[in-house]
Parts: C-alpha cells; structure tokens; sequence
C-alpha cells in the first residue's frame, strides 16, 4: 500500500513541473524597430550568406543585412544615403555578420 501512495506522489509532482515548466517559456519572438541611416547596397559575396542587400555608412562599413518583404530594394541600391525603417529579423547575427533588417520604409 506505501508503494502506490508513493507513486501517485510522484506522478502528481512530474504533472506539476511539466505544467510549470511549459507555462513559464518566455516569448523571445518580440522584434525590435531599427531606424538607419546609410547607403544601400547589393551583398555581393559574404561569409554570413544572409541578406539581399546592406546599408553601409559612409565609411563603408556594414550597418546591417537587409531584406524586405514589401519593398524593392533594388530602387535604392547606390542612390546616395536613404534613411530604411524596420525590424530586426530573430537568431541573428550569424556567422560574425551584422544584424538582420526586415525593412518596411525607406525615406
């Protein structure tokens, strides 16, 4: 009989640590808004292997990886310095690449 009272103990605190557990995961999906200013290029060949295009400042250097689901980027690319608008893509950066950019507006 002490057996099956201790099993039910136990089985009872396995239920309650697998609810804890599952009911505390904190949301790590929130996206951050990213406001820059630079110019906008190809990728061209990189070791991060992520992004259609860059914004560069005016000393060349990479300010973030670019993608956009909304806008052609395209229209931009060496046009002088625009100002992109967006939200940093989640699980980057990779690779010793700059951070990611889902861009939504460029002014």
């Amino acid at each position: 009989m002490k057996a099956k009272g201790f099993y039910i103990t136990l089985m009872f605190i396995v239920v309650f640590i697998t609810l804890v557990a599952c009911g505390s995961k904190a949301d790590v999906s929130a996206s951050y808004s990213v406001t820059a200013t630079g110019t906008i290029q190809k990728t061209g060949i990189t070791t991060y292997m992520y992004g259609t295009h860059v914004l560069k400042n005016d000393n060349g250097k990479t300010l973030y990886a670019l993608k956009s689901d909304t806008i052609n980027l395209d229209n931009y690319v060496d046009k002088g310095k625009v100002t992109v608008k967006g939200d940093l893509v989640s699980g980057y950066p990779v690779d010793g690449g700059p951070e990611y950019l889902n861009v939504n507006k460029v002014e």
